[in-house]
């Protein structure tokens, strides 16, 4: 049960072409995983062809448990918004039942209450949009964005409805924005539809630079084991709430190869769950 629920983000492999899709999609399914996670920007490499991005899918008996999404600068938020449609349309044709949302991108200098407001609403209008294709969207915490400390979390989840938006924690992510991720993942263990499983080294993150999907990558996320997140007591927390959704490990930049860290991530969750 618990190995047909891991999941490998592959967005590391590239987003931009069929071939970047389908090198990852042979290197997970090599290593044993039955599902993963892309990011919506992927979808356009095969031109919202569904019957090709389905022959992938059989080719190597693969299923898709959420695509990413991420709302870009405050000043660009329209563009979220233009082929949402037809971007869900697609993905739920894909038989998709979950979508991770990743806040609106960069840090206003003060957080006030105008910005959480204005944050509230356009996670809330992108929820809403996605239940209406039967997707269920997941909040999720992230650096430097608008939903980075536990007060911006609090905001999203504690404002809305539980049927309008759910949680997928990110373990590193939290610990990036001064979060204690078992405290956290505790306090809406009930919202929580989704996981992001990746260590960090320590809470000093520094910015290093943009990777090629427009997230920023940081040198001290490392693979699963090797930082400091206390993945014995959140895995005992997820087990005893009776967590049943995909358990997807993520590491932004392999230390050898993406290969390797997607074997060494898989491997660890199979024998630590």
């Amino acid at each position: 049960m618990v190995k047909s629920r891991i999941t490998a983000a592959i967005w590391p492999w590239g987003t931009d072409t069929r071939e970047q899709m389908e090198t990852a999609a042979a290197a997970v399914s090599k290593i044993g995983y039955e599902q993963f996670e892309s990011v919506k920007a992927a979808i356009y490499a095969f031109d919202l062809d569904i019957k090709a991005y389905k022959e992938v899918l059989e080719r190597y008996n693969l299923n898709p448990a959420s695509f990413y999404f991420h709302i870009p600068e405050k000043e660009k938020e329209a563009e979220v918004f233009v082929n949402l449609e037809k971007e869900l349309e697609f993905i739920a044709e894909l038989g998709v039942k979950r979508i991770c949302l990743q806040a609106t991108y960069g840090r206003p200098t003060v957080m006030d209450k105008a910005n959480l407001d204005y944050e509230l609403d356009v996670v809330g209008r992108f929820a809403e949009k996605s239940k209406a294709f039967g997707i269920t969207c997941n909040i999720h915490p992230h650096h430097n964005t608008w939903v980075m400390y536990e007060n911006e979390i609090d905001n999203i989840l504690g404002n809305l409805g539980s049927d309008i938006i759910k949680f997928a924690p990110d373990t590193a992510h939290l610990v990036a924005g001064n979060c204690d991720p078992v405290s956290v993942i505790s306090k809406y263990i009930d919202r929580v539809n989704f996981t992001h499983f990746k260590d960090i080294k320590n809470a000093d993150v520094k910015s290093e630079g943009l990777a090629t999907a427009g997230m920023e990558v940081y040198s001290n996320f490392c693979e699963l084991g090797d930082g400091c997140v206390d993945f014995a007591a959140v895995f005992a927390l997820l087990k005893e709430h009776g967590y049943d959704g995909p358990l997807c490990e993520e590491l932004d930049q392999a230390p050898i190869s993406n290969e390797e860290s997607a074997a060494n991530n898989f491997k660890f969750i199979l024998e630590n769950y």
